[in-house]
């Protein structure tokens, strides 16, 4: 995919993921549990960088079921280091998200298993007609991950704390909300998507 393919496939699945983030956070209004203006923004940018993997990664209108594995960890990380690095970078901001956003997500090991969980989630759509799915993808994008964390530890030294604070969500279940975020990324990416590019873009 070209640059162009891209924007018009994130951008298409993004502006039906609007409408369920404003619902979701008027619904936790009027249970007494209104978000930070920080918050909010971040987790509609958050939400447009989910969008943005599942585009970059093939997700789409799945298929007849047709597996396509690479089990054979390393070989394709030497064998293609540009697909490596751009693996390892593409997961980088999600290691930067959490911790901005969430309380619980304050230890490298959660980072990674959410990147990792997340990654497989991809692999395993991936079966349905979208690409192989791949050991190496699971190890760079966790790396990844991981490595956005990191980041995220430096920057946080440089950076008031009571201003961080603003960012980070308020009396919600951390994890409920993550997920809801990514299954729902993930349902209109599969679902809705695919239709609207197919009609209004002739893309396939």
């Amino acid at each position: 995919m070209d640059l162009m393919q891209i924007m018009q496939r994130s951008l298409s699945g993004y502006v039906f993921v609007v409408p369920g983030l404003l619902l979701y956070f008027l619904i936790l209004k009027k249970k007494g549990r209104k978000q930070t203006p920080a918050h909010i923004i971040t987790a509609f940018v958050f939400c447009y960088y989910l969008i943005g993997v599942l585009t970059m990664t093939g997700i789409g209108k799945m298929t007849a079921f047709s597996p396509r594995l690479v089990l054979i960890p390393f070989l394709d990380m030497i064998s293609g280091p540009v697909d490596t690095l751009l693996n390892v970078l593409l997961f980088i901001p999600l290691g930067l998200f959490l911790p901005v956003m969430y309380r619980k997500y304050n230890h490298i090991s959660k980072i990674a298993l959410t990147g990792f969980l997340f990654s497989l989630a991809i692999e395993l759509v991936q079966m349905f007609g979208r690409g192989a799915t791949d050991i190496n993808d699971l190890i760079t994008n966790t790396a990844g991950a991981c490595l956005g964390y990191c980041f995220y530890k430096l920057l946080y030294k440089l950076v008031r704390k009571e201003y961080c604070e603003k960012f980070q969500a308020i009396c919600i279940n951390e994890y409920k909300e993550i997920l809801f975020f990514v299954i729902y990324s993930f349902v209109i990416m599969v679902t809705i998507q695919p239709f609207i590019i197919g009609t209004f873009f002739g893309l396939g």
